[in-house]
């Protein structure tokens, strides 16, 4: 029996070593996402440029040049077994483009994907009931952080008109008779 426990103790030593490699080891440096960098809490710029692995439980920050912004995850932790979280998304510095194009007054706007309006996102417009919709129904976020569409607007049909302009009169009759 005493046999046996030492047989099983001894072929989990090699995965203890390893286990106890990756803990003492950390995580390699990775690189940013294009047009963007990573913030190192603590460290100097001396020490960033020397160091090769991070140690466990350091997180590093993505940032983004200029007006664009990350699509992905942020921070990213540095695990016991040597790999950095979420690596199978992937971070990405975007440009936004205009927050004005995602509203519609007497009007819907939906958003893919779901997020803030960076490069590639697509929005599709609608309309409320007895309004129409003047312009494109569509437009999509560019490289550029320009939408490839003017804003459409929403006007107001006949009939809609007709019953506004008709509960103003009344309205105008009503005050006159006080």
């Amino acid at each position: 029996m005493a046999l046996s426990f030492l047989l099983s103790c001894s072929a989990m030593l090699p995965l203890l070593r390893v286990s106890a490699y990756n803990t003492s080891a950390g995580c390699a440096i990775i690189r940013p996402p294009k047009d963007g960098g990573i913030r190192y809490r603590g460290l100097t710029q001396e020490q960033i440029r020397s160091v090769q692995v991070l140690p466990v439980d350091y997180e590093i920050e993505y940032i983004c040049r200029g007006n664009r912004v990350i699509v992905g995850p942020k921070v990213r932790k540095c695990l016991p077994n040597g790999t950095w979280t979420d690596l199978s998304q992937r971070s990405r510095c975007l440009l936004m483009c205009p927050r004005v194009w995602t509203s519609l007054e007497n009007g819907r706007v939906s958003s893919w994907p779901l997020g803030p309006p960076v490069e590639g996102t697509v929005l599709h417009y609608s309309c409320l009931p007895s309004f129409i919709l003047m312009g494109r129904n569509s437009t999509q976020c560019n490289k550029m952080g320009k939408w490839d569409t003017p804003k459409p607007m929403i006007g107001t049909t006949k009939t809609q008109a007709h019953d506004e302009d008709m509960m103003k009169t009344q309205a105008g009759e009503d005050m006159m008779k006080t």
